[in-house]
């Protein structure tokens, strides 16, 4: 699946393919980081 990452005002918010927010991290490693757990499990 394809998920963009937005810098908002120092932190990263994750989103999936259709816009909807997935959640968020403090650094853009934590966000692909966590992005590869979920599609891991």
């Amino acid at each position: 699946m394809a998920y963009s990452i937005i810098n908002v005002r120092g932190h990263y918010e994750v989103y999936d393919a259709f816009g909807s927010f997935l959640f968020s991290a403090d650094t853009k490693a934590e966000a692909l980081s966590e992005l590869r757990e979920a599609e891991a499990a």
